[in-house]
């Protein structure tokens, strides 16, 4: 299975415009209350030039070998309130997800493109500047739960540090990827080795968008192109020094041409070219996606998988698990105990019931416990 979680889906013209008034309101002190929640179809209010290129980007993504997508809902302005996801009642083709599709496979909203299965889960990608305004916070947790995806964009050195340090701390909201735009210009911030690798370390990954580097627009001058593809190769080859290859995906992303994606294993060449081994960049378009979607907040994306998997007599009760699936997050939450099996116990206590022998286990537990106490009252 092949993933590309940065397919950008567009909003309403009205839906921009609250959002870029609200972003300059939510400059003072006072927090904005959240947004209401929407059940209106991702659909409504889009025109029609805007669903065609949906469309014609989803089939050409199922063309190229993809199987799982990411719709991705990104702001132009940062601001501390979070849009309400579109994809509430459905992704936007639904008769194309293996976890929506009605048994007889048509849907109002399918795909005359054919019908080769497609994931589309959702992301919500929000660009960091230098300002502490963000919404990943927890007045924002229940609207940020309508998300499989979180990640962010930084733009400057402190937002950078913030994303690899604090957002990227486990918790509610914390954030699964830190997408690089690296074509733009020559960053003006260093990549700090000691903040990626904490970041690493929570299970966040590093994502190269290509598309618009590369492949960029045809309206776009010959020497800005020509920048565009210097950027790109030189940051990335940097950040691939630094991660080692590891912990980094590939998006196609926004901002290039209609036909900018590629084949999953021309993005496997591309990651060779800028200095990944040829197994890591294998698995920055394959495992490490997975891994991503593994790690997000839903966990019922193991049993998404254990669904493919399973026969057809079970994936009607995997399903059931997998719409039922909770929302969590990873964290420790208690120190962990060593029980030895029940064949290590005491060979005198053979004779003895499992009852009895667990009772001696706690009874030596509490002894050892009480002599560890009195040791420390000694010290």
């Amino acid at each position: 299975m092949y993933y590309d979680l940065y397919l950008p889906f567009p909003l309403p013209p009205s839906q921009e415009d609250t959002n870029s008034k609200k972003a300059k309101k939510g400059k003072g002190k006072a927090p904005l209350p959240p947004p209401a929640v929407s059940r209106a179809d991702c659909w409504d209010g889009l025109e029609t030039s805007a669903r065609e290129s949906v469309a014609k980007r989803i089939a050409l993504t199922g063309h190229l070998g993809y199987s799982v997508v990411g719709c991705t809902i990104a702001p132009g302005e940062p601001s501390n309130q979070v849009l309400p996801s579109p994809f509430q009642i459905g992704p936007p083709y639904p008769s194309l997800d293996p976890r929506f599709a009605s048994p007889s496979g048509t849907s109002p909203s399918s795909s005359s493109y054919g019908n080769v299965p497609l994931v589309q889960v959702t992301r919500y990608h929000i660009r960091l500047d230098d300002g502490k305004a963000h919404c990943l916070t927890a007045q924002n947790t229940s609207a940020l739960r309508n998300y499989d995806i979180l990640s962010v964009s930084p733009t400057t050195d402190k937002s950078f540090q913030l994303a690899c340090t604090d957002l990227s701390n486990p918790g509610p909201n914390q954030i699964s990827i830190i997408t690089l735009p690296l074509h733009e210009r020559a960053f003006t911030f260093r990549f700090n080795r000691k903040q990626m690798r904490q970041a690493q370390r929570n299970g966040v990954v590093f994502e190269l968008v290509y598309s618009a580097a590369l492949f960029p627009p045809t309206s776009t001058p010959l020497d800005v192109a020509r920048r565009f593809r210097q950027n790109f190769l030189s940051n990335a080859r940097e950040v691939i020094r630094i991660t080692g290859g590891k912990s980094v995906i590939f998006s196609s992303g926004p901002g290039g041409s209609e036909n900018g994606l590629r084949g999953c294993l021309d993005i496997v060449n591309l990651g060779t070219l800028i200095g990944m081994p040829a197994n890591l960049a294998r698995e920055a378009v394959d495992k490490t996606p997975k891994m991503v979607l593994l790690r997000a907040r839903e966990s019922g994306w193991d049993h998404f998988l254990l669904f493919l998997w399973s026969p057809p007599s079970l994936r009607s009760y995997v399903l059931t698990m997998l719409k039922e699936a909770r929302k969590t997050f990873k964290a420790i939450m208690t120190m962990p105990v060593l029980a030895p099996p029940l064949a290590d116990a005491d060979t005198s206590m053979e004779g003895t019931s499992t009852g009895d022998v667990l009772n001696k286990r706690a009874a030596d537990d509490g002894t050892k416990d009480a002599v560890v106490k009195r040791s420390r009252v000694g010290i």
